[in-house]
């Protein structure tokens, strides 16, 4: 019995495929809902805000940038960051939330990790792997 996937497989697990393509956008539709629910309906992790914020930016934005190969890093990052203060500003009218800069810093600095360690290490690692298939 072989350990290798079928090749449809590898095709759909492949950077930029629609596999990672619906990951990104799941988790873009994710934390758009969260970051406009009302405080008492948003689920908390138990962890402070700015840790959600981090850990949720790091796992969209290295998605994203897994999926869409022809974004650059700094555009991933930019586009992470105004999206972030776009919500942060909408919190301003939403009950039980507040709007804070250093959510929007701990957003940003989520997306840069996030975008720069999937372009420089998981994507090098994964186009190795798929090589040897």
């Amino acid at each position: 019995m072989s350990s290798v996937p079928p090749p449809m497989l590898l095709s759909w697990l492949r950077p930029g495929g629609p596999v990672l393509k619906v990951l990104a956008a799941t988790c873009c539709l994710v934390i758009t809902v969260l970051s406009l629910l009302p405080g008492n309906e948003r689920p908390h992790t138990g962890y402070s805000g700015n840790m959600e914020h981090v850990a949720a930016y790091i796992g969209t934005a290295g998605f994203v940038a897994l999926a869409l190969l022809r974004w650059r890093v700094a555009t991933i990052v930019f586009a992470f960051s105004a999206a972030s203060a776009f919500f942060e500003i909408c919190q301003i009218w939403i009950p039980g939330r507040t709007s804070l800069v250093e959510n929007w810093v701990a957003s940003t600095l989520g997306a840069f990790v996030g975008a720069v360690a999937a372009r420089f290490i998981v994507l090098p690692l994964m186009q190795a792997w798929l090589a040897r298939r």
